[in-house]
């Protein structure tokens, strides 16, 4: 990564602090990331570790987790709405993990992975403390445009080198709110402690752009390419840094892990 140039933004435009119950989402987030790898039919992901192998990734949470669906549906969609200025709908969410020794990301905008949302507003909270130690999130600001990508769907090198960057340190319960076209990426966990996150993305509800529409397109997307070149993938920018374990036996028509115990 390029040698870092802090912008002026101001973080409590985009950082609301304190929102979401800190203990109720770690709650949540330790319950389904018990699941067994692969017993998600939207993605219980799985990454090698310096530390051996640990989940890092579960897609669409709400579609088997209630205590998460109402914070999604709840508060959350409440300030999305805000953020957008119009009534927003939830079409995604998932929760990233990211274990001592974990794998980041690297620097994508949401709205390349959304093809057909006309708007959108990623909510990001974070369940353990987010710091540069643990990769918490980098951002870009004043970026309004689709940026040039390389094969893999991430921003392009040169382009990445030109952008000023800002890492958001955040404790447990805040949420970070960014748009569509912030470009965003962030580094491995070298600290001793998890760095969770819940990551749900808003569109307009008016748009019709809904959760059964993204993620039968995103099915098709991740088909596609792992038929094309071979490779697992756990997103369909293949954005993540780290190295993806194929589950023995992953859910094709029905998720196989236990029902949730938050209802």
């Amino acid at each position: 990564m390029a040698v870092v140039a802090f912008f002026a933004v101001t973080l409590d435009r985009i950082v609301v602090r304190d929102l979401v119950d800190a203990a109720l989402i770690a709650e949540h987030a330790t319950e389904i990331e018990a699941w067994p790898a692969g017993s998600h039919l939207w993605g219980h992901y799985a990454e090698a570790t310096p530390n051996g192998t640990a989940i890092c990734r579960t897609e669409n949470v709400s579609a088997c987790h209630a205590g998460v669906r109402r914070i999604v549906d709840g508060s959350l969609c409440e300030l999305a709405s805000d953020r957008l200025g119009k009534a927003a709908a939830p079409f995604k969410d998932k929760i990233n993990y990211k274990r001592p020794g974990g794998a980041g990301f690297r620097p994508h905008q949401d709205q390349v992975a959304y093809p057909g949302a006309s708007s959108v507003q990623s909510l990001l909270v974070a369940i353990d403390e987010c710091t540069i130690e643990s990769g918490c999130l980098w951002i870009a600001s004043g970026v309004d445009r689709v940026l040039p990508t390389d094969d893999r769907g991430v921003v392009r090198a040169d382009i990445t080198a030109a952008l000023e960057w800002q890492a958001v340190e955040l404790a447990p319960g805040d949420v970070l709110c960014i748009d569509g076209l912030a470009p965003h990426w962030s580094e491995a966990n070298t600290s001793s402690t998890a760095r969770r996150v819940l990551i749900a993305s808003y569109s307009p509800a008016a748009s019709g752009y809904t959760r059964d529409h993204y993620y039968a397109a995103r099915a098709e997307t991740m088909t596609d390419s792992t038929a094309r070149d071979g490779r697992f993938r756990i997103s369909t920018l293949a954005d993540f840094d780290g190295i993806e374990v194929t589950p023995e036996k992953p859910a094709r028509d029905e998720c196989m892990h236990a029902p949730s115990l938050s209802v």
